[in-house]
């Protein structure tokens, strides 16, 4: 979900359209429902992009925990790949939503070093 105020922050700061991939890409992973997000930081100069990610695993499924290891380790895959980097702050999980907090870099490493959850 992208509501009205995130949407008027990502159009002042110039990030509606990498917003909106990030978005669309996060949702064609395995067992995300929903995606929110949280740019108020911008407004600090803090470049930090909170997303939220809404997920259903089913409970009937042998290997719960690795594939939300899998899971969890694509969404940072995913928005490395989008130019954005885990920070230190552990990744919540909340039952239903998992609460990434991550840095938009202009420019990134070849590889992917921060896509070891730290959860």
């Amino acid at each position: 979900m992208f509501d009205e105020k995130q949407r008027k922050t990502a159009e002042r700061f110039g990030l509606t359209e990498k917003i909106e991939k990030l978005q669309s890409d996060l949702l064609k992973i395995e067992y995300i429902e929903d995606v929110d997000f949280s740019l108020d930081g911008f407004y600090d100069n803090m470049n930090q992009v909170i997303f939220l990610t809404k997920y259903n695993i089913p409970v009937s499924a042998g290997n719960y925990y690795e594939l939300r290891f899998k899971m969890i380790r694509e969404i940072l895959e995913t928005a490395y790949e989008n130019n954005l980097e885990q920070t230190e702050d552990r990744i919540e999980d909340y039952g239903e939503w998992f609460y990434f907090v991550t840095e938009y870099k202009t420019e990134r490493n070849e590889k992917c070093i921060t896509c070891t959850p730290k959860i």
